[in-house]
């Protein structure tokens, strides 16, 4: 399926504050601020949650096929700690649960719960 060309600028005034919130949940999500306010725009505008997964039942799927393999090397990690407690190396672990973390927040975002 093509990528529909986004050709329209939406405009928006922003004061300094409202402009340092939006900048800040958007990085702490790893997008840009136009991703974020694309997203959030979009989200916004379905009719509800039931509906719009009821008619995007395949991309709902897809999501929680998404974290159920993100929740699925947690556990593969957590196990791997608690077998191999002495030779573990928090740092590493640390970073990988983070990183996870962060994949499911963007998650969360994009479907704007």
């Amino acid at each position: 399926m093509k990528r529909e060309e986004r050709s329209k600028i939406l405009g928006v005034r922003l004061s300094p504050g409202e402009w340092a919130a939006v900048k800040k949940q958007a990085d702490e999500l790893g997008l840009s601020v136009s991703d974020f306010v694309r997203v959030r725009i979009l989200v916004g505008v379905k009719e509800n949650k039931k509906e719009y997964r009821k008619k995007n039942k395949k991309e709902c799927w897809e999501v929680a096929a998404q974290i159920a393999r993100v929740g699925n090397n947690l556990n593969q990690v957590a196990k791997w700690v608690n077998t191999y407690k002495s030779k573990a190396d928090a740092a590493r672990v640390i970073v990988f649960f983070s990183a996870a973390l962060t994949k499911l927040e963007k998650i969360e975002a994009m479907m704007g719960e």
